[in-house]
């Protein structure tokens, strides 16, 4: 981790193994604290040290495990502003991103006009997104129930009451990005009855994947 010579300004902690990245994001907020890391192993002992105002996060970043390891960095450092650095962006990594708690979400490829911009948006407390995010996240935080009222963005009624105590715990933890084998640590059973109980998650609220399971728990 490197750091560029202190300033009176907040502190930016930048997250990614692209050392051109990091390179330019680094010069892009020249009067910042600027720290730089190429692993995930040490991103939250790092964000606990150094405590950044804002993080600028890659999600191509080893050991972080992509789009689902950003709800546990969130949850685990509410104060610091992530940004959320994608490959190649789509409208529902950004809404979930969001709903994780990211204040930011673009293009990892993005121009140092930009990342200063992104810097000073989500600073002031707003948020950073592309423009084609913003219909689909307005929709989903205001979707219509069946009787025209508005309902919370993943309110499913009657469907998360069909889940087991078990099933809801499992379902909780991995939206907060935990894997099979961290589970099954946490729970005291083996992975496969992790994986059997996710089976069941699966059918009981019609999701394919654990990218959509995490989206539904985060909007409850």
């Amino acid at each position: 981790m490197t750091q560029l010579p202190p300033t009176d300004g907040p502190t930016i902690l930048v997250a990614s193994p692209t050392a051109s990245l990091r390179s330019r994001c680094t010069r892009a907020l020249r009067g910042f604290v600027v720290h730089e890391l190429d692993r995930g192993a040490a991103l939250e002992r790092s964000i606990g040290e150094v405590k950044p105002a804002v993080v600028f996060l890659d999600l191509t970043l080893p050991g972080l495990g992509g789009l689902v390891g950003v709800p546990a960095i969130q949850r685990a450092h509410p104060e610091a502003k992530l940004i959320v650095l994608a490959r190649h962006p789509d409208e529902r990594q950004a809404l979930f991103a969001l709903l994780a708690g990211a204040r930011g979400y673009c293009d990892r490829n993005l121009s140092a006009s930009l990342i200063r911009k992104a810097n000073e948006v989500v600073q002031r407390g707003e948020v950073w997104i592309p423009r084609s995010v913003v219909p689909l996240l307005l929709k989903r935080l205001t979707s219509a129930g069946p009787d025209g009222t508005r309902q919370p963005l993943g309110s499913s009624g009657d469907t998360l009451d069909s889940l087991g105590p078990r099933e809801r715990e499992i379902a909780q933890l991995v939206a907060t990005g935990s894997n099979n084998k961290n589970i099954a640590i946490r729970l005291h059973v083996t992975e496969a009855t992790v994986k059997a109980h996710l089976t069941s998650v699966f059918r009981k609220l019609n999701v394919s994947d654990r990218l959509r399971l995490a989206l539904l728990m985060l909007g409850q």
